[in-house]
This record gives C-alpha cells, sequence and structure tokens, in this order.
C-alpha cells in the first residue's frame, strides 16, 4: 500500500512522510491509524443518522467514539 503519513505536526516540511515518519512511525502504525479515522468517520455518519431520528443511544457507544479519537 505504501506509506503516506500526515498524521502529526512533525510531518517533514509539512507535506507528510513517504518511507518513515519522522516521529518513528512505521508505515504499518501509519496506515492503521487512518483506517481507524476511516472506520470512525463511517461509525460516526450512521451514529448520527440513528440519533437524528431520535433512537435512545448508549453512553458506552460514546465513550468507544471518544476512546478511538484520543488513540
Amino acid at each position: 500500500m505504501g506509506m503516506f503519513c500526515y498524521q502529526c505536526e512533525q510531518t517533514a516540511k509539512g507535506t507528510g512522510c513517504s518511507v518513515m515518519g519522522v516521529c518513528g512511525k512505521s508505515e504499518m502504525v501509519a496506515n492503521g491509524q487512518d483506517e481507524l479515522i476511516r472506520s470512525l468517520k463511517i461509525f460516526c455518519y450512521y451514529y448520527d443518522k440513528i440519533r437524528d431520528k431520535g433512537q435512545k443511544t448508549r453512553n458506552t457507544t460514546d465513550l468507544f467514539a471518544m476512546f478511538c479519537l484520543r488513540l
């Protein structure tokens, strides 16, 4: 898949890291974090739709999303 990491303020010249992160992050970690964020965006989209319809939601679901985002 290749690496293109733009997740932190340490990226070289503000353009993103393409081989190894300036911070030491590997390609596998960068891609895993990107996938987690993509999945959370999808999760939150549908979760929002459920809440818009007036459905009750659990606090644990809110906590799950917040926990994942602070990783």
